[in-house]
């Protein structure tokens, strides 16, 4: 009986501890950039001496296709890393990846200038409420910014028929390959059946004196 109770009491203490922690996680928090992770993903020294990668949110970064790495990264360099940020996460993901809403220290919101800039598109699957990333999207089409330049466009495009033929091509060589080994598995298995038929042949002859 006395086990049974302890084994409750702890149970209850770990959940208010998962509970407390989740809160503490979810609450917004202030640190420095040490590191561009990615484009969409930085590492964050909060000044409760806890470390975290935080990851934007409510957008969808641009393809390597569309060819806007080197400015993305030039932004991020320049104006985020090193720099302090105020991060409000929305969820925490598997390994306390931050979601967050993350301010520059002039209250600017990182996620919208991306998102009109044209370097980001707006998510509504993920923040369908957020009206300042939609309203920056249309600022961003207005203005033909990034992704929405006609000449980024046919890059992409292009790009992306170019990577379509190229996997055609591999797919063709992979076929003839696959034919070709075919046929040799053929011919092999022809060339045994009649060396087998030549040698049943010899042995059937009568042997003449």
């Amino acid at each position: 009986m006395l086990m049974a109770l302890l084994s409750i009491a702890a149970l209850a203490v770990l959940a208010v501890y998962f509970v407390l922690n989740q809160k503490n996680e979810t609450q917004e928090r202030i640190g420095t950039v040490k590191e561009i992770l990615n484009k969409d993903a930085l590492f964050v020294d909060f000044d409760d001496r806890r470390s975290n990668v935080v990851k934007l949110f409510g957008l969808k970064m641009a393809s390597e296709r569309e060819m806007l790495d080197e400015q993305i990264f030039d932004l991020l360099y320049n104006e985020v890393k090193g720099k302090r940020i105020r991060v409000k996460p929305v969820r925490v993901d598997t390994g306390e990846i931050l979601v967050s809403e993350i301010y520059l220290m002039a209250d600017e919101y990182l996620n919208e200038i991306l998102i009109r800039q044209g370097f980001a598109r707006w998510n509504p699957s993920e923040a369908a409420n957020d009206r300042r990333l939609s309203e920056a999207q249309e600022m961003a089409k207005m203005h033909d910014q990034g992704v929405w330049n006609p000449t980024v466009k046919q890059l992409a495009a292009e790009e992306s028929r170019e990577a379509e033929s190229y996997e055609l091509e591999i797919e063709g060589d992979s076929a003839e390959e696959g034919d070709r080994a075919e046929n040799e598995s053929f011919a092999s298995a022809d060339s045994e059946a009649n060396r087998e038929r030549i040698a049943t042949g010899a042995e059937a002859k009568p042997h003449l004196e």
